[in-house]
């Protein structure tokens, strides 16, 4: 059965589920008992919301109403129950349809949710704009140490200039090197080889056979500098 519920500065109309729901998407005021939904879970509670997102919300407009979140918190209503905080869209908070008078603790509670989420915003729009500033910073250091680099270079100084940069933290000049490398290279050879038995054939492979069955391949073996380390017979055939 749906109720005609009376909100201050909170139009109101009823929902299919027999609870109500803010019109056009303002949320309820605070202390208004309500259902909010978070998935298939329903929490119910008193209602105590970031009235600066909300004010902000409304002011958006109609059309960012299903693509914006406030801040909210609901107080149970048995005392031993936690109370749920999350951030959710207006529509996803229902009026109920049965109304609970506020507890007698409620001014208290409510002032400290508040403060709390005013708190929470504020801490993160101070670590928003932090990380603004340094990202701001580092991309000044780096504009900075490549117009250095660029002088470095057009100047001719040696490496004392680099060795200053590391120093200071900041990034030297980039130079090529060039790095000695070992490489192993795995690869299978056929390998012919006269013997009474299969365990003759694998016992008279040498490091020298191998070497030669590989060069074959690869047009010379010691025309490429290369140097057999290890082998190891995967099978022998007649």
């Amino acid at each position: 059965m749906s109720v005609d519920v009376a909100v201050v500065e909170n139009a109101a109309v009823s929902s299919g589920s027999g609870g109500v729901v803010s019109a056009g998407g303002v949320l309820p005021a605070d202390g208004v008992f309500v259902e909010v939904r978070c998935g298939e879970a329903w929490t119910s509670g008193w209602l105590v919301a970031d009235r600066a997102e909300v004010s902000a919300l409304s002011a958006a407009g109609a059309s960012a109403v299903g693509e914006r979140v406030v801040s909210v918190a609901v107080v149970p209503l048995s005392p031993e129950a936690p109370v749920w905080e999350g951030r959710v869209r207006p529509d996803q908070v229902v009026i109920a349809s049965l109304q609970r008078p506020v507890p007698v603790f409620w001014d208290r509670v409510a002032g400290s949710l508040a403060a709390a989420m005013v708190a929470r915003r504020e801490a993160a729009t101070l670590r928003e704009r932090l990380e603004g500033a340094q990202a701001e910073h580092r991309e000044w250091v780096d504009a900075v140490a490549t117009s250095a680099h660029a002088w470095a270079d057009e100047n001719n100084l040696c490496g004392e200039f680099d060795r200053f940069m590391a120093e200071h933290d900041l990034p030297p000049r980039r130079r090529e090197f060039s790095v000695e490398c070992e490489v192993t290279i795995t690869t299978r050879v056929g390998v012919t080889v006269e013997a009474r038995s299969a365990e003759c054939a694998e016992d008279d492979v040498d490091r020298e056979m191998v070497a030669r069955a590989v060069g074959r391949r690869i047009g010379g073996f010691r025309r490429h500098d290369l140097e057999l380390d290890d082998f190891t017979v995967r099978g022998v055939q007649a």
